[in-house]
């Protein structure tokens, strides 16, 4: 490949110690060379950043290290990251997953040959930290063109991991919400809003799924999904409102699962409360209700 643009890899860690040489290894052994990579680290308590930096300097990556005196969000250490990048193409990463050496290269090829796709991802792998066991994920729920609507209404139909954005669509739509809880989903509403969005269901990412992932923390979760009813809630192309509804019906019904009838209730009685279908469809939720009430 004779004409290799700049690719800047946003790299950002917080307490990644154990799986930052993986992370960074596999950002050395690419095929692809014409790659920055700038670094963070929000505020860890262990050794990410030195050891972090000391990896970058002994793989003679070209690189740029900066470490937050105090945590921030995602979306500020994105936007820091990309401010500090030079790259026509940007891919943020996180230093407990990791690419397979092609990941690059048969991305920004991928992206060459077709100018009308604004960022683009692969499918890849998940490695289950506490199993020690590596899945092949579910490619089957992945979407792609025009997809603001998909990403907030089909669970998983982006693979987040290792996604690569042109820099002029970022450019375009604007940065990371720094307003927001979960940032991702919102960058993909803009971009799907004015560019394709693509995949190649190629495994070329490796995503590390630990317990303590934001998702299992539902207070957060929820917060999050009233964001973004707050920022869309008057769009004409989703009925927010009713997508709301169904977040916390779906939080609920897991807390149904794991007990939690408290909490459960109040989710319901939420969900009842910004999506009154018929009394019929309700009467169970009803009497969970008031199960919450007696606990």
């Amino acid at each position: 490949m004779t004409d290799q643009p700049l690719v800047s890899i946003l790299l950002l860690s917080m307490n990644h110690e154990p799986f930052i040489e993986q992370c960074i290894s596999s950002i050395a052994n690419q095929t692809y060379k014409n790659i920055e990579v700038v670094y963070v680290d929000n505020a860890s308590s262990d050794n990410s950043f030195e050891k972090g930096k000391k990896q970058l300097e002994d793989a003679g990556l070209p690189h740029k290290c900066f470490s937050n005196k105090t945590s921030k969000t995602i979306s500020a250490n994105l936007n820091f990251l990309f401010d500090h990048s030079s790259g026509d193409f940007v891919s943020p990463l996180s230093t407990d997953d990791w690419f397979e050496p092609t990941n690059i290269q048969i991305k920004v090829e991928f992206l060459q040959a077709d100018p009308g796709v604004g960022a683009m991802f692969s499918n890849g792998w998940i490695y289950l930290q506490e199993e020690g066991k590596t899945i092949l994920n579910d490619a089957t729920r992945f979407k792609r063109g025009f997809i603001r609507k998909e990403v907030l209404t089909e669970t998983d139909c982006i693979f987040y991991v290792g996604m690569i954005y042109r820099r002029a669509i970022i450019d375009e739509v604007g940065k990371w919400d720094e307003s927001l809880f979960i940032e991702d989903t919102d960058m993909f509403i803009r971009i799907g809003s004015v560019a394709n969005i693509d995949f190649l269901p190629a495994p070329l990412v490796y995503y590390r799924r630990t317990s303590s992932s934001a998702s299992k923390n539902k207070k957060f979760m929820l917060e999050g999904f009233t964001q973004y009813y707050e920022k869309y809630k008057h769009v004409t192309w989703i009925n927010m409102k009713k997508w709301l509804a169904e977040r916390y019906r779906n939080m609920a019904a897991s807390d149904i699962n794991d007990l939690n009838l408290k909490h459960a209730g109040a989710l319901l009685k939420k969900s009842f409360q910004l999506n009154p279908f018929s009394i019929k469809n309700y009467q169970t939720l009803f009497y969970l209700i008031r199960r919450s009430i007696k606990s």
